[in-house]
């Protein structure tokens, strides 16, 4: 078992999570790409893999990637990767390497305010598959591997999902092991109770996910549910495993949700919008207030998207900052105020805690 440093403020524990040497230092907010939604360019790659290769020297800290879109070949330099040649590959800037399940690919759900353009073609992408590219990642650089995400109707019990996730830890021993787990059977949402008795079983794994959407049906019941996981875990000997949003890269959302327990946060948002005063914003709108209306789309795209990974860097001192002095709210931005009354409802709805 890995060492964690633990340091508790007054209202939630920031820490330097062993997932890289020497560690990163939390909340970690991780830029993700994806194909999903983005056109193909004529070559089979995504849009987004020459975004990549824009920003891949500004990606020093981490980075998500499918692995859906890796055995598909939606990115770039995808065999340098798997040909131990990784090194010579844009996955050589980021110090941590997350490789999602390729569920989200496979699926109908948009990330929260998320659109498709056009029509898309979805592949096939199985277990057999998924466990294909585990067995090809290199073994000498830090990767979090994501377990795979079912999507079948009946979902495995949380049981079940708990014995898949330390099964595929066993099998990939050189990997750290993002536990995403799933709402059981045909439930919509994450059932906290039951999934309570399986939580002991997890601590072999670095990081233990949820997509927010299945968190709860509106926002506050999230932010509620995910305050609550994080007492659980707490309440079975897990303080030590950080939990993971899926989608939620949002500067609003990530807030509330690192406020109320997450540590761990990657989404396609930096993608699509700018980051301006504490919200995402559409592309446009930057383009009016930056004076650059006589701009082309993708240059105001490329500088978009450098601005907003700078953005990110600033946003993850700032959170880490209010950690340290929760009492300080106007460290979280222009709208901390309606952050604070959301917080505090959250806090009351959980008793307190």
């Amino acid at each position: 078992m890995r060492h964690v440093k633990i340091e508790r403020g007054q209202a939630l524990t920031t820490r330097t999570l062993p997932l890289t040497n020497p560690g990163l230092r939390t909340p970690v907010l991780i830029p993700s790409i994806s194909s999903k939604g983005f056109p193909l360019l004529e070559n089979g790659e995504s849009e987004t893999a020459n975004v990549l290769r824009l920003v891949a020297p500004q990606l020093t800290h981490s980075l998500l990637i499918s692995a859906y879109d890796i055995h598909h070949r939606r990115l770039p330099d995808v065999d340098l990767l798997l040909n131990g040649q990784h090194h010579e590959s844009i996955y050589s800037y980021p110090d941590l390497l997350v490789v999602d399940s390729g569920g989200y690919e496979l699926s109908d759900v948009y990330e929260s305010g998320e659109v498709g353009r056009g029509p898309r073609e979805v592949l096939p992408f199985t277990r057999e598959q998924h466990s294909q590219i585990l067995e090809l990642l290199p073994s000498d650089r830090d990767i979090l591997a994501v377990t795979y995400d079912d999507q079948r109707k009946l979902r495995p019990s949380y049981d079940e999902q708990v014995q898949s996730a330390r099964s595929m830890a066993t099998d990939y021993p050189r990997l750290l092991i993002d536990f995403l787990v799933k709402p059981a059977q045909s439930a919509q949402y994450i059932n906290i109770d039951k999934l309570t008795p399986a939580l002991p079983d997890a601590r072999q794994f670095a990081v233990i996910g949820f997509t927010e959407k299945e968190l709860g049906q509106t926002i506050l019941d999230r932010l509620v549910s995910l305050a609550k996981i994080r007492r659980r875990l707490d309440e079975s000997g897990l303080s030590a495993l950080p939990i993971h949003v899926f989608g939620g890269l949002d500067p609003l959302m990530t807030t509330l949700y690192f406020m109320c327990g997450a540590e761990v946060f990657d989404g396609l948002s930096w993608l699509r919008y700018a980051y301006v005063d504490g919200l995402a914003i559409h592309e446009a709108e930057l383009a009016i207030l930056a004076n650059a209306i006589e701009d082309r789309a993708d240059r105001r795209d490329a500088r978009r998207h450098l601005t907003n990974l700078a953005y990110l860097r600033d946003f993850q001192h700032r959170l880490e900052r209010w950690a340290a002095e929760p009492r300080r709210y106007e460290l979280l931005g222009a709208h901390h105020e309606r952050l604070r009354e959301i917080y505090e409802l959250v806090r009351a709805r959980e008793g307190g805690t």
